[in-house]
Formats: structure tokens, C-alpha cells, sequence
């Protein structure tokens, strides 16, 4: 039996694009074909950051008036 540990596997990536929400990819080697579709990845700290708060309560509709 060998004492080598297997490789690490890559930790989630996230990728965006204008306008829409954030992909998570996991075990991703190469990515381009996300890059190719228009993707931007970004760091995962700034993704958190860019999701609300969610100790904020909603602003109350508007009246109809």
C-alpha cells in the first residue's frame, strides 16, 4: 500500500456573464469553452460580496398611487 496522497482536485471556479447570474464549475482544468461563450470568471470573494444581504429587509413596494 502506498503512503502517496492523491493530487488535490481544483476548488469551484465562477463565471459570469452580463446580465445573468454565476455559473459554479467544479473540477474544471481548462476554461475556455467558458471563455469562448462570453464568460468572465471571477474571484469567488468578490461573487460573495456581490450578493445581497440578507439581514436587509426588502424595500416595501411602491404605492399604486
Amino acid at each position: 500500500m502506498s503512503n502517496s496522497i492523491s493530487p488535490a482536485l481544483p476548488g469551484p471556479r465562477y463565471f459570469t456573464r452580463e446580465g445573468e447570474g454565476v455559473q459554479v464549475v467544479y473540477n474544471l482544468k481548462d476554461p475556455s469553452p467558458y471563455v469562448e461563450l462570453g464568460y468572465v470568471e471571477v474571484d469567488e470573494d468578490a461573487y460573495r460580496a456581490s450578493l445581497p444581504d440578507v439581514t436587509v429587509p426588502p424595500a416595501p413596494a411602491p404605492d399604486g398611487d
